[in-house]
């Protein structure tokens, strides 16, 4: 018998995570309207209305095995209070394994590599800390991801034809596909604990702008007036040591 995931937030990385995921496992879904709803349910998934508005739905889908956390906070007229009413709620105890999703924006705009270990004195995102805070003590395991890359999003895309001032800045990004990759892994290896999840090559701004550019035909960014910018790097080499393999460990190398 199929095991159950719960995957709250079904969007950009939700969504192929959820169809990805169904071959091995029940996958219930939440959704913030109906809008796609008829969709999911073609495809095999069983979805739930859930938003700040409407919990109703939210035993049902707690009535889980694993359970994938991934809202974009920016979405939320109140985050926090929304994820306090999900872990304060009866049926978060007996799931046997919590993935939230969590950003690498945490870490502090400093010169520096930084990994998991790190003791926050200046987080750079104080929301993201305070989130963190709140869920760590009730969730199994945590991803840190960098900059999300991959399907439709193009690095340099939203910057065509812009005047920036960043070209030797290194990037700090992970793709779609290696996020769901994770996740799969996690799952079938019982992974726990805190995990950056960043490709491990860091080209500059400028690299890879203009080679998408040149790849995508958008407009070249503009550099000028260079500033020099601290060298702030994404260490996401702790889940390698656990045995997973990126996909894409070079950003210049993306399919989108």
């Amino acid at each position: 018998m199929k095991k159950t995931i719960s995957i709250l937030g079904t969007g950009w990385l939700g969504h192929p995570l959820a169809l990805k995921l169904l071959d091995k496992y029940k996958v219930k879904v939440s959704l913030r309207t109906l809008d796609k709803k008829q969709q999911f349910q073609n495809e095999g998934l069983i979805p739930f209305i859930l938003n700040e508005d409407s919990l109703e739905n939210l035993d049902e889908l707690l009535e889980t095995d694993y359970l994938f956390i991934n809202f974009p906070p920016s979405k939320f007229d109140n985050f926090s209070s929304f994820l306090e009413k999900i872990y304060s709620h009866q049926k978060i105890q007996k799931i046997e394994k919590i993935i939230f999703i969590s950003s690498t924006s945490i870490y502090p705009d400093e010169a520096k590599i930084f990994d998991e270990n790190e003791v926050f004195d200046n987080p750079k995102s104080s929301k993201i800390f305070k989130i963190e805070e709140a869920i760590k003590d009730k969730t199994h395991l945590i991803f840190r991801c960098a900059g999300l890359m991959g399907a439709n999003r193009i690095s340099g895309k939203y910057f065509a034809g812009k005047e920036l001032d960043s070209e030797d800045v290194k990037v700090n990004y992970v793709h779609l596909e290696d996020i769901i990759r994770a996740t799969i892994f996690a799952l079938d290896n019982d992974l726990k604990g805190i995990y950056n999840l960043c490709s491990c090559e860091h080209p500059t701004r400028k690299e890879i702008y203009f080679k998408n550019a040149l790849n995508f035909g958008f407009e070249k960014p503009i550099f000028k007036n260079k500033k020099v910018y601290k060298e702030r790097l994404i260490d996401g080499s702790k889940i390698e040591k656990e045995g997973f393999k990126y996909k894409y460990p070079n950003p210049l190398f993306y399919k989108y």
